[in-house]
């Protein structure tokens, strides 16, 4: 077992490298292959075993940055903050075991069919992932892939999902090769390969021909000139109040740069107003006199609440505010996916010793959407922070009238760990999922303005006080598939999955 068990780490150091900061997209391709063939011949239990040798070993080098947010911000002792990271990476682990466990199945079957079900499997698996207790769809296996724009383009279709099952054709392709090179079986898997190098040619032929038919549609629609402000406030001085009135007026030069440039929007960060939103007072302030000076529309984000009258009670929310050039505002948005222990605790109820990690009064509420915020004839499909990893978020969003996306997020939290990188990258896919430009502001960044398919125009680094400015185009014309009917794919794959799970079954009993 225990080359086996160094096969299972070897992949997951391997899939480690393939996403940001390193990069190394190419490995992806790679990097399940030795954890393949460690399962090779095993029974579900060890086979479950070695699911969790590599989970554990990909997701400790991918979420570490979890005792950061908690440790430096959150001011959880470390060694709770490290037994909480390791807790998180067991949890997520289980579903590389569940795949070690199913591996059984899967070969019982001939290995074209082990090309959809492998694949399939792992979708399924990813899927459930980010949807299973709240959810935390990251470092799936398509983001890999985030900077390849052929390859990613059918996400148009199926979603983040249908690159990862991509990724994983891939590696079963290869694993069959191996298995023939190290165990001889009767033939060399010639047919396999070549139905792999047809979808991967069918893929990245759909990808250009996208490519070229948005880049041809871009210059019809709407066309504007729009502004990214990352004003980078230490997270240690964000909610201090003697600090406030010098954050806004970090905004506010950073904003006047960006009008002066001619953006007709700007976008600010999540919670960049460090104080409860009240539209009259943001009319007649120093917000307002910011709006009026550039003569500029700004989104802003706000802490804000309301007052419920079923309930008697006040309701508090992250939300997205849009100013007209007189200060006025014009919509909201209030975000409808929490962060569990940093905006809510779950089952606070039976959970009274468990306190959040971010600073606020109570939990904050869910929102109602997505709604777009009316803009230009459109609107403004708002992703505020943790949103921005949700795919159905985005394409519900654009769905329902948006037709420019915006990501104002605070990765701040993250520090300079692997965690702002990733974050980014999953951003760049809802644009190519929906085929819509995406203005992304980030605290301490990465913020960025990103167009239809998913190409970077601007971006800045980390840590910098920056404007960025550059004209997008508000898509119009027909939803792409994955805005109009959502997770068709991965709906696919987990009944393809269940179909020949139950199959496999049903033929060992007989």
């Amino acid at each position: 077992m225990t080359k086996r068990f160094l096969g299972a780490i070897i992949s997951g150091i391997l899939l480690i490298l393939s996403f940001a900061p390193f990069g190394q997209d190419w490995l992806a391709f790679f990097a399940f292959v030795p954890f393949f063939y460690s399962l090779d011949g095993l029974g579900r239990r060890k086979g479950a075993l070695i699911g969790i040798v590599f989970g554990f070993t990909f997701f400790l080098g991918t979420v570490y940055w979890v005792i950061h947010s908690m440790y430096f911000y959150g001011g959880v002792p470390i060694y709770i903050s490290v037994f909480v990271m390791l807790l998180l990476v067991l949890y997520l682990s289980v579903y590389p075991a569940v795949f070690g466990a199913l591996f059984p199945f899967f070969t019982g079957h001939g290995k074209i069919a082990q090309l959809v079900i492998m694949p399939a499997a792992w979708v399924t698996l990813e899927y459930l992932r980010g949807y299973l207790f709240t959810g935390f769809p990251w470092v799936l296996a398509g983001y890999t892939q985030t900077h390849f724009l052929p390859i990613i383009q059918i996400a148009d279709v199926t979603g983040v999902w249908g690159v990862s099952f991509i990724v994983v054709l891939v590696n079963t392709a290869l694993y069959f090769s191996l298995r023939y090179l190290l165990k001889k079986d009767s033939k060399f898997p010639l047919k396999e390969a070549a139905v792999t190098l047809a979808v991967i040619i069918s893929v990245v032929s759909y990808g250009f021909l996208r490519i070229s038919l948005i880049r041809k549609e871009m210059p019809l629609w709407t066309s504007i000139k729009a502004g990214v402000a990352q004003g980078s406030i230490d997270q240690g001085a964000k909610w201090d109040a003697t600090f406030r009135q010098r954050t806004l007026e970090i905004y506010k030069a950073i904003t006047i740069n960006a009008g002066r440039a001619g953006a007709r929007l700007i976008i600010w960060p999540e919670t960049a107003v460090p104080f409860y939103f009240d539209s009259d007072e943001i009319k007649s302030g120093f917000v307002g006199d910011i709006t009026r000076e550039t003569g500029s529309y700004l989104l802003t984000g706000s802490p804000s609440y309301k007052y419920n009258q079923q309930t008697e009670s006040i309701e508090y929310y992250n939300s997205a505010f849009l100013l007209s050039p007189s200060g006025d505002t014009l919509g909201r948005y209030d975000k409808i996916h929490l962060v569990p222990f940093g905006e809510y605790v779950p089952l606070k109820r039976f959970l009274p010793f468990i306190k959040k990690l971010t600073t606020g009064i109570g939990d904050f509420a869910t929102g109602i959407g997505p709604v777009p915020i009316d803009f230009e004839g459109g609107g403004i499909g708002a992703l505020i922070c943790y949103e921005s990893i949700f795919p159905e978020i985005a394409g519900r969003s654009v769905k329902n009238g948006a037709t420019v996306l915006v990501n104002i997020t605070n990765d701040g939290w993250f520090g300079k760990t692997s965690a702002p990188y990733q974050h980014f990258d999953m951003a760049i896919f809802r644009a190519v999922e929906n085929k819509a430009y995406l203005l992304r502001a980030a605290n301490t960044g990465i913020s960025a303005v990103i167009d239809p398919i998913g190409k970077i125009k601007k971006r800045t680094k980390l840590f910098e006080k920056a404007a960025l400015v550059d004209t997008i185009s508000l898509r119009r014309g027909p939803l792409t598939f994955y805005s109009k009917y959502g997770d068709v794919f991965a709906y696919g794959c987990i009944i393809i999955s269940g179909i020949f799970i139950i199959l496999s079954i049903r033929r060992r009993r007989i």
